[in-house]
């Protein structure tokens, strides 16, 4: 193996360490030594990558952030339909989640340390791409009528915010419904949130039925 994919292998094997002696023992719980004896790396090797703790800390969670939203642009760009797209996000978000939950903790309860403080311009500009590239994908369906047209702050609310909700209580162990079926359950439900609805068709049977001036007609013809 090359020696720059030694290097990059043995970041990667520090990286998923931290995370692991991050899960189970705390943060401030957690040592370099820790770190060090669970991912089989020397101190040297450790500090070569990484200047302190809360440097490693940071890396941890950008590499966390990357995974995610790398993931989930490449599964948005399978699809073409606007339902497939849609329904896609929320599935991808559940299942990342499920299967990444060391990970999904540590992005929810780690998004306000001070140790991302130098990583927030990087973080910034991630978050920029994902909202772009989402945009982009959005923008021709929205333009054909397929999507509802609305503020973009919205259009995150209803596409990721219920699944979102759901996977802090799958997290905390207090959600009752399975990952699959709460997949299922709020893919759908989102389509429904954002699809643009036909306008009702009124048979004509009914319209002649119709109140007339806002008033029941009275039998008498009065």
């Amino acid at each position: 193996m090359p020696q720059v994919e030694r290097t990059g292998a043995r970041r990667k094997q520090i990286i998923e360490a931290a995370l692991a002696c991050f899960a189970e023992q705390g943060f401030s719980e957690t040592t370099l030594e820790h770190i060090r004896s669970r991912s089989k790396a020397s101190t040297g090797s450790i500090y070569h990558h990484f200047r302190s703790k809360e440097q490693l800390a940071a890396a941890v969670y950008l590499e966390g952030f990357v995974d995610y939203q790398s993931g989930l642009l490449a599964e948005l760009a399978r699809h073409t339909n606007a339902r497939d797209g849609v329904e896609a996000m929320v599935r991808y978000h559940l299942r990342w989640v499920a299967d990444h939950p060391d990970w999904a903790r540590y992005l929810h309860r780690m998004r306000q340390a001070e140790f991302l403080a130098p990583t927030a311009a990087s973080l910034r500009e991630l978050n920029r791409t994902l909202v772009r590239e989402v945009s982009r994908w959005f923008e021709p369906h929205i333009r054909a009528g397929t999507l509802r047209s609305l503020p973009k702050d919205l259009y995150i609310a209803l596409l990721l915010g219920p699944s979102q909700e759901f996977a802090r209580q799958y997290l905390t162990h207090r959600a009752r419904t399975d990952i699959d079926t709460a997949s299922q359950v709020l893919a759908e439900a989102t389509w429904r949130a954002l699809e643009t609805r036909p306008p009702a068709v009124v048979s004509p049977a009914r319209a002649s039925k119709a109140p007339r001036n806002g008033r029941k007609e009275r039998r008498d013809g009065r």
